[in-house]
């Protein structure tokens, strides 16, 4: 029985498992980015209690691993699956606890860098692993799979763009502070950003639209906010997937914002579903590896021992 931890910067979950079976769940909203002065390991004594009696092993994945984190491990680079990460783990030793096992992050460093901590766990345990996936969110990670090896990994802070403009910009000043949703504006938006025959620019260009739209009476101050989610996603989606459009595309999650990003890609022309994430499949697939060679290890001792 072993411990998998996905420890984020905004949250910490906790899993006591073995090779078949979770026996317990813990989550908090404790991030990496809550705990002061780098006390990660009193944080993880609270956060975990007794289960450390009970566990041989703690796995970790997720910003915990970073330079920003606890201890900071490696980035395989592209391709890369959970054989690649096992072996390039690192292993920090604590008195009282089990082996902690900080697991690498993935890289891609061509042509510009671009890096994961802790989404790949949700990609390695689905059962479907080749072809192209998104993890929605304020960065949003469009990852390409061949033979459950990562390939390649983009990310877009589309999201966290988005919630600048709507916090603190010309545009976010019309906006009014109640707030409903507007499906028709959202796609409006999606539309909006796929349009290449007659609108001048691309998504620098478009954001306007949301003050000058309002200006001429063709936009209300309240689909403001869904009329530019629908922008910054649809400009996503164009840019992530291009002309050559695969034949589908699998949304890791099934929330609100994987509901939209499945509605822009069907209006994109590209058949979209939603996949449920299995991180404790994905800690799996890496500790089997682990173990795998570990056995290798002590078997290469032993036969160099008898000669």
């Amino acid at each position: 029985m072993y411990i998998a931890i996905e420890w984020t910067s905004a949250a910490f979950h906790a899993l006591l498992l073995d090779d078949e079976k979770v026996f317990g769940e813990k989550k908090s909203d404790r991030g990496t980015a809550k705990i002061a002065n780098g006390a990660f390991e009193a944080a993880l004594r609270e956060e975990l209690g007794d289960w450390v009696e009970k566990a041989e092993k703690i796995l970790f994945s997720g910003m915990i691993t970073s330079r920003n984190g606890w201890i900071e491990s490696p980035f395989a680079p592209v391709p890369a699956g959970p054989g690649d990460l096992a072996v390039q783990a690192v292993t920090h030793r604590a008195a009282g606890l089990p082996p902690l096992i900080f697991l690498p992050g993935i890289a891609q460093t061509t042509p510009l860098p671009d890096v994961m901590r802790g989404e790949e766990m949700s990609l390695f345990g689905l059962k479907k692993t080749d072809g192209l996936f998104v993890l929605p969110g304020p960065h949003a990670k469009w990852v390409a799979m061949a033979d459950g090896r990562i390939t390649a990994v983009t990310t877009y802070m589309s999201g966290e763009i988005l919630n600048l403009l709507k916090k603190d910009s010309l545009v976010s000043r019309l906006i009014p502070l109640a707030y409903e949703e507007r499906p028709e504006a959202f796609r409006r938006g999606v539309l909006t950003a796929y349009e290449q025959g007659t609108l001048p620019g691309r998504i620098l260009a478009r954001i306007f639209s949301a003050r000058s739209l309002v200006l001429f009476d063709r936009l209300a101050p309240e689909e403001i906010a869904d009329y530019l989610a629908g922008l910054m996603i649809g400009a996503e989606v164009c840019e992530a997937v291009g002309a050559d459009k695969p034949k589908k595309i699998d949304i890791v999650g099934h929330t609100a914002l994987a509901e939209r990003y499945k509605s822009a890609l069907e209006l994109f022309g590209v058949s979209a579903a939603l996949v449920t994430p299995d991180i404790a499949a994905g800690f799996r697939q890496i500790a089997s590896r682990q173990e795998e060679a570990t056995r290798a290890i002590e078997g290469a001792t032993s036969a160099a021992g008898g000669l």
